[in-house]
């Protein structure tokens, strides 16, 4: 399954911790830690991962049995791309500070991105068990994805409410709830949801985008077209949109703009999939046996 969208690294969570000091440290040596600290989360928030790892680096040497820089430190790994070093950080921190249940969420993410989807849900509901935890719409979110990609759409919708039932300002688990909703094909829902997703951000090219496969299987031509133009308003090269356009408009005898959509496609990316998808449907086409394929 494609196009569910995954939760990204929350850098914003490290923020609420703060740095603690360690007990019998100096307060010059704290200022310092602090000092690191924060200018690596400011680096780490701009997407310097680099950068905020060395700054958190100096805040370890100053102070190496601190949970937030531990954590911290896990994020920044996450954030290149080092997932087995995010790993060992996180579980540093949890070593340090076993109820900081933000990096345990953050550790589930990890292990998710890895592909290791028990050993994150498993992280997850631990993050959920606890009563303390301050945005459990995270792990509830996560939970979702983690199903998600196991083929359990029946447990995402389960998990993807709950998050929307803490946050329901939640544009990513609406989204996922709609796509799951169109996965098994109930689009009354699916649309009910995506429409929320767009009353929150209007510039959701997917949403509209997904919104017009629906109404183009309920044979409502106009409508899905009117959606695909909304995606390529937001997003001119936004090519699978551009593609279906063109399908759509081959289909209902609208020829020449509908080939041009599909040579636009091909040009734009000669040897990707949509390229390749596009040169089929002109081949067929020449051939006179252009028939529209499923959604990419």
């Amino acid at each position: 399954m494609r196009g569910c969208r995954a939760l990204g690294l929350l850098v914003a969570a490290c923020l609420v911790y703060g740095c603690v000091p360690q007990k019998g440290t100096s307060l010059e040596k704290d200022k310092q830690v602090q000092i690191h600290y924060e200018l690596g989360i400011q680096y780490l928030t701009d997407g310097k991962s680099s950068q905020a790892i060395q700054e958190l680096q100096a805040a370890q040497a100053l102070s190496p049995d601190n949970a937030d820089v531990e954590h911290a430190l896990g994020l920044a790994h996450q954030h290149k791309g080092l997932l087995d070093k995010a790993i060992d950080q996180y579980e540093k921190a949890l070593r340090i500070s076993p109820k900081l249940t933000e990096a345990k969420n953050n550790l589930g993410t990890a292990h998710l991105a890895k592909g290791d989807l028990d050993k994150a849900i498993s992280l997850f509901e631990e993050c959920l068990k606890d009563s303390d935890y301050p945005t459990p719409e995270k792990a509830a979110y996560n939970l979702g994805v983690a199903h998600f990609k196991k083929g359990d759409l029946d447990k995402a919708i389960e998990y993807y409410l709950q998050a929307v039932k803490v946050n329901e300002n939640n544009v990513n688990a609406l989204y996922n709830l709609a796509y799951c909703f169109q996965e098994k094909k109930r689009y009354p829902l699916a649309l009910e949801y995506y429409k929320k997703v767009l009353v929150l951000d209007p510039a959701f090219k997917q949403a509209h985008y997904r919104m017009a496969l629906i109404y183009e299987a309920q044979e409502k031509n106009d409508q899905a077209l009117e959606s695909l133009k909304k995606s390529t308003d937001i997003d001119p090269d936004y090519l699978p949109a551009i593609y279906r356009t063109g399908l759509i408009l081959i289909a209902t005898g609208n020829v020449r703009t509908g080939r041009e959509r599909l040579e636009a496609v091909m040009k734009a990316d000669p040897e990707g999939p949509m390229g390749k998808e596009a040169r089929k449907q002109l081949d067929m086409l020449k051939g006179d046996k252009f028939k529209g394929i499923a959604a990419p």
